[in-house]
């Protein structure tokens, strides 16, 4: 027997959004984390201990914001989310939530 995951992506980032926008600790908050994260996927296949452990803690406080239901941020998404975010590439044409893009 297998169990299904119920979730629904664009409902997750919706609430991560309202989360971001309704409070500016939040944001801050998301942005320094952000900010610390640095993994080069070109460079290596894997994350560093503590580019792991700080999206581990990412991951974390997200759920604090918009519930435990919140399936956690990937790799390529923190870094998708960081180049928005901290390095403010607002013309980033890619979904900040789809696996499949990567740049």
């Amino acid at each position: 027997m297998t169990l299904q995951a119920n979730f629904d992506p664009h409902a997750q980032l919706r609430a991560l959004y309202q989360a971001l926008l309704s409070n500016q600790d939040c944001f801050d908050e998301f942005k320094r984390l952000l900010a610390l994260y640095e993994f080069d996927p070109e460079g290596r296949d894997d994350e560093s201990p503590e580019a792991s452990s700080i999206r581990k803690t990412l991951n974390e406080r997200i759920r604090g914001w918009v519930g435990a239901s919140f399936e956690g941020l990937s790799a390529n998404q923190a870094l998708q989310w960081r180049a928005i975010i901290v390095e403010e590439r607002f013309n980033v044409s890619l979904s900040p939530w789809k696996e499949s893009n990567t740049y």
